[in-house]
């Protein structure tokens, strides 16, 4: 079944989220990556309205939630575009957010220089300014520190 994206849309606007994290990751070039994550939230008593718009969307999974919720999380960047522009003319209290979105997401994946790494991380520390997170503990500063223990910034200058 095609999603009705409206009602996606203003579900979004009420219920859901987009975040982009940077992560630590040793297996990664530079040692970390950047995950986008579209997530729709509802009371785990509810929850078959999410099981419904993982059938439609054909993406993401369902967690269970302490405090009685559940989300449908999606982190794939290539559906989580598709969402997002699906839903774009449509969404009204989170407009920004899906803008900015998109605009981060064409920008992934991050070039290969850690300098231009760390200009899309600068660009996910700007997008966090659009949400209410509390729990960012990795940030563009976080691995500009990282990279230069890492030898990986230039000019890199030692006192003689």
């Amino acid at each position: 079944m095609e999603p009705s994206w409206p009602y996606l849309a203003g579900f979004f606007d009420g219920d859901g989220s987009l975040h982009f994290q940077i992560i630590r990751q040793k297996e990664y070039r530079h040692g970390f990556y950047i995950r986008s994550s579209l997530a729709f939230y509802q009371s785990t008593s509810s929850e078959g309205g999410l099981v419904e718009f993982r059938r439609w969307l054909d993406a993401g999974y369902l967690r269970r939630r302490r405090g009685g919720m559940s989300d449908l999380t999606i982190t794939n960047r290539d559906v989580v575009r598709r969402i997002l522009e699906g839903m774009q003319p449509h969404v009204i209290f989170k407009r920004r957010q899906v803008e900015e979105g998109l605009a981060l997401l064409r920008r992934l994946p991050p070039p290969k220089s850690p300098e231009g790494f760390l200009e899309i991380c600068q660009a996910v520390d700007d997008f966090a300014s659009l949400n209410f997170s509390k729990h960012r503990t990795v940030t563009s500063a976080t691995v500009r520190t990282a990279f230069r223990s890492m030898g990986l910034l230039a000019p890199v200058t030692t006192d003689p």
